[in-house]
């Protein structure tokens, strides 16, 4: 009996956040993830990074669509062409951002310089679907080209866009919020150029195709793969309740190894950080002031 109230009672901690609970009278589940910033939600967070893909509380970003985004100036450190790949994102897609071209991760050949036949994640002007476009080093041939099913109209709701390629073994994943969204177009094998000149969040190197909408957690992997036709596999992204799970300091929770792109917000981090890159590939530069989103994929 007392292993068993001691169960009950961690249990009720962890719910209520480090705040106190009667056990014989206890608050009603919480509405949120959210907790508050002091030392009750450092032990929570302490607690819970020891379990197998434990839920994390996150901040997300939010970029206006007109002046914000993020460069990173220069190719990413650590970049190598490769046939294997890895994204993860949560997006916000804000009013105002219907039928035109929202652009969450995109690459150029020179820095500063437009997107053509390039690396890029965007929500695309004519069908409002999602979209991965990669080419060669050659530049002659389409390497990947992914999309969804589905369209995705602005909204308040929260999307967790996951995907993982392997060209050599043909093999493509694209998920929608723990659901199967793909339709894919064309992948070769071949090795898609990952060592291009510049790189930016929210918009293209260019500054054109600003994103209007928040986004948290935006992790990429090239080089990397896992099957998410497993289940398994989705959870070290995303949990079963369809909730952000800790990926570790550096985003290296997931496969091993870090990424070379890992933008992230804890709960109540200075927005700002949001260009210190936690993986391995270089930080970003803020162009126009970003604004800690009003929601968050954790609420």
């Amino acid at each position: 009996m007392r292993y068993r109230f001691a169960i009950l009672a961690c249990v009720l901690f962890l719910a209520g956040c480090g705040s106190g609970v009667d056990a014989e009278d206890p608050p009603p589940p919480p509405t949120s993830l959210r907790c508050s910033t002091g030392a009750d939600a450092m032990s929570h967070a302490a607690l819970m990074a020891s379990y197998a893909n434990p839920l994390l509380v996150v901040d997300s970003a939010d970029f206006d669509g007109t002046n914000d985004y993020m460069t990173r100036g220069a190719g990413l450190t650590n970049a190598a062409d490769s046939k294997t790949g890895i994204l993860s994102m949560w997006v916000r897609l804000d009013t105002g951002g219907d039928f035109v071209t929202l652009a969450m991760l995109s690459s150029s050949r020179t820095a500063g310089g437009a997107p053509t036949n390039s690396f890029v994640v965007q929500r695309s002007f004519a069908t409002n679907r999602f979209l991965i476009l990669a080419r060669d080093a050659a530049n002659t041939t389409t390497a990947l080209h992914m999309r969804t099913f589905n369209v995705f109209n602005a909204s308040a709701t929260w999307l967790h866009l996951l995907a993982s390629w392997d060209l050599a073994a043909g093999a493509t994943h694209l998920y929608i919020n723990d659901v199967s969204d793909r339709d894919t177009v064309s992948a070769v094998d071949t090795n898609i150029d990952y060592t291009y000149a510049d790189w930016s969040v929210g918009a293209h190197p260019d500054a054109t195709i600003k994103f209007a909408g928040c986004i948290a957690d935006a992790y990429f992997a090239p080089g990397q793969y896992l099957d998410f036709s497993l289940v398994a596999n989705r959870r070290k992204f995303i949990s079963a309740s369809g909730k952000p799970v800790h990926l570790g300091a550096t985003g290296a929770l997931p496969t091993g190894v870090a990424p070379i792109v890992y933008q992230h917000l804890d709960n109540g981090e200075a927005v700002a950080n949001f260009a210190t890159n936690r993986g391995t590939g270089g930080n970003f530069t803020i162009t126009g002031t970003l604004d800690t989103g009003s929601s968050s994929p954790s609420d």
